[in-house]
């Protein structure tokens, strides 16, 4: 009976550690934001903006603007609605501005764009000894930085970078420092 009640308690102790080990292990993991993927898309299809994509990544906090309209006004308020309805959350506006009749050519201007914006951030990152640390993709002269680095002021340099590079209409910053969200200037 000993022997019996020895077992009992090891495997309640072993359920006791494992109990804690996955409580610690969800603490540590940083809150997801609030799901407003579907209050940005009624927003933005209440306005009228038919051909404006939304996607949200609730563990960095971006709502990501796809798709094209035809003029800067039209993107500019899609911006505007998107952040209304998303709060807090950082709003990536990579909508394309595609004049009626200048498709084909607003496309070729608009990876032209992209791609010198890439070369020059590139050669910047590399003079600044960060390109093994720093990533981006580039998206309708949107910059998005990703990857971990060692501290807040090589976050904030790198961002100092991208947004220093002709052409860049915004930066969403997803660089990690320990558990730091996007952010956008």
């Amino acid at each position: 009976m000993n022997r019996l009640n020895w077992i009992g308690r090891g495997r309640g102790a072993c359920v006791l550690v494992i109990t804690g080990a996955a409580l610690l292990a969800n603490c540590s993991k940083a809150a997801k934001s609030a799901d407003v993927n579907d209050k940005v898309r009624a927003a933005i299809s209440q306005a009228g903006l038919a051909d404006v994509k939304t996607d949200q990544d609730r563990d960095k906090g971006v709502v990501t603007l796809t798709g094209h309209v035809a003029a800067e006004a039209d993107k500019a308020q899609a911006e505007s609605v998107a952040q209304a309805a998303a709060g807090d959350q950082v709003i990536s506006n990579q909508i394309a501005v595609v004049p009626p009749g200048g498709e084909e050519a607003s496309r070729k201007v608009n990876s032209a764009l992209d791609k010198g914006i890439e070369s020059n951030l590139e050669a910047a990152l590399v003079g600044e000894k960060l390109s093994d640390v720093v990533h981006y993709s580039v998206n309708n002269h949107v910059v998005t930085l990703s990857g971990k680095v060692d501290s807040q002021a090589i976050r904030t340099r790198a961002n100092t970078i991208a947004e220093g590079i002709l052409n860049v209409q915004q930066v969403v910053n997803e660089l990690q420092v320990k558990s730091q969200k996007a952010t956008t200037n």
